[in-house]
């Protein structure tokens, strides 16, 4: 079964039933969902008898966030209302999977500012980005949220004053943010408040305004930071079980100014740049949820600003938007940059594809940004660049065309992949684009 978002009657599915043997020549069928409960996907099924068979007309629920869901309807087939007795074979299982996607569509977002980053919370549907007015940025110093339903979409805002970034954990249940004073706050993504407050003794710090990810949720809840009040920091955490902040281990002696992140979907595998700025340049780290130990990755990387993304599972790291490895650090698969530069760039969450933005940030350049799509799915070492499948364009523009000072940011907007690996989601200084990827390119199966 499947729809697209913002249709009021999705489609039905239909399951037929043949009841056979000996017995009363009487069928009664009732569908339920798994072990008699409510299914949360499922609007009705309803059974219309014609002698011995059956026809089960199962509608999905409309206004569903984007995403697959699974799971599975209980058929009984019996010779009375009441099912004293079944059929045989009854009662039995069966399975459904529910595919929601999107069509095309486009938000004018510009009254906000530039995003700095944007996560996407999968259980409700909802978009956050934050806003940080500091650096020099024009911003709202907020964190915005966007809603699409049937109506269309709706939005609204969270002043944060100091506002630095933003995480959602795993499971979607708390959205984080962080400020100049220092502060973790603990939002509720149902209600879009802040609940709790927590204050980090040694001090919170703060990226700039060039990075994707700055602070990042692993697996165990763990909201890992910089820390520190100067230029010299430290890698820290605050754990959200305990309520406690921590420091990394190893600490982290080497970092300087800018340091970076970057997380696989399911919170199981970190990236860490120490420092773009100190020479010689530190070696990149990585660390595992299982045990929390930072490790030197063992082919020498340094470091990324931007257009670093993992796997749902961390089994494919995109680098810099220039090369694909696997969890072991073997060569995937190189992609070729196209001669306007990459302005977003994402790996699928089932790490067979990645997906890179492109478009001239020259003024008046009428060309439509366009998406190439690139085939990650080989072993390592088995070949040198990663072979296209092919691409798609936008009709809008998500940021601006300018390169030059102060606007030399606002031309790299945010881009994620839906969890299911239907969509991406684009945010700009401009506009809040979704757009369905073609299925002929998207490596979801059928």
């Amino acid at each position: 079964m499947g729809y697209q978002m913002g249709d009021p009657a999705p489609d039905a599915g239909v399951v037929n039933v043949v009841a056979t043997g000996d017995g009363p020549k009487t069928l009664f069928v009732n569908a339920t969902g798994a072990n008699g409960k409510t299914d949360p996907h499922i609007e009705s099924a309803q059974a219309t008898v014609s002698g011995m068979s059956a026809r089960v007309v199962v509608k999905p629920k409309a206004g569903l966030p984007l995403g697959v869901y699974k799971g599975s309807l209980t058929i009984q087939s019996c010779p009375d209302a009441a099912c004293s007795a079944n059929y045989e074979g009854s009662p039995s299982t069966v399975s459904y999977t529910l595919s929601v996607t999107s069509a095309y569509t486009a938000l004018d977002t510009s009254a906000y500012g530039m995003p700095r980053t944007m996560v996407y919370d999968a259980v409700r549907g909802d978009i956050y980005a934050s806003y940080p007015a500091t650096y020099g940025l024009i911003n709202i110093s907020a964190i915005a949220k966007f809603h699409r339903s049937g109506a269309g979409w709706s939005s609204s805002t969270l002043s944060v004053p100091g506002l630095q970034d933003i995480a959602l954990t795993t499971d979607g249940s708390v959205l984080a943010a962080t400020d100049m004073s220092n502060k973790v706050h603990l939002i509720d993504p149902a209600t879009f408040t802040i609940k709790n407050s927590y204050v980090s003794a040694a001090g919170i710090g703060d990226s700039g305004s060039s990075n994707e990810v700055s602070i990042a949720f692993t697996n165990d809840d763990k909201l890992w930071m910089l820390t520190g009040t100067t230029s010299w920091h430290e890698l820290g955490y605050f754990d959200l079980r305990t309520r406690t902040f921590g420091a990394s281990n190893p600490r982290c002696t080497n970092c300087y100014g800018g340091s970076y992140f970057a997380v696989s979907g399911d919170g199981s595998r970190l990236m860490f740049t120490q420092s773009a700025s100190i020479s010689p340049r530190p070696p990149m780290l990585y660390m595992d949820a299982a045990d929390n130990i930072f490790r030197v990755n063992p082919i020498g990387l340094d470091f990324f600003y931007w257009l670093s993304s993992l796997s749902h599972s961390g089994d494919r790291f995109l680098m810099s938007g220039q090369v694909v490895y696997d969890r072991a650090f073997g060569t995937v698969g190189r992609l070729p940059q196209p001669y306007t530069g990459v302005r977003a760039a994402q790996m699928a969450p089932d790490g067979r594809r990645a997906y890179m933005l492109n478009y001239a940030v020259e003024p008046g350049d009428s060309v439509p940004p366009r998406v190439d799509v690139y085939d990650t799915s080989a072993p390592a070492g088995t070949r040198v660049n990663a072979p296209s499948v092919g691409s798609f364009t936008l009709p809008d523009m998500p940021g601006c065309q300018a390169s030059y000072y102060p606007y030399y940011e606002c031309y790299r907007p945010r881009m994620r992949v839906t969890p299911d690996g239907n969509s991406l989601i684009i945010l700009g200084s401009q506009r809040l684009i979704v757009t369905p990827i073609p299925k002929a390119l998207s490596s979801v199966m059928p």
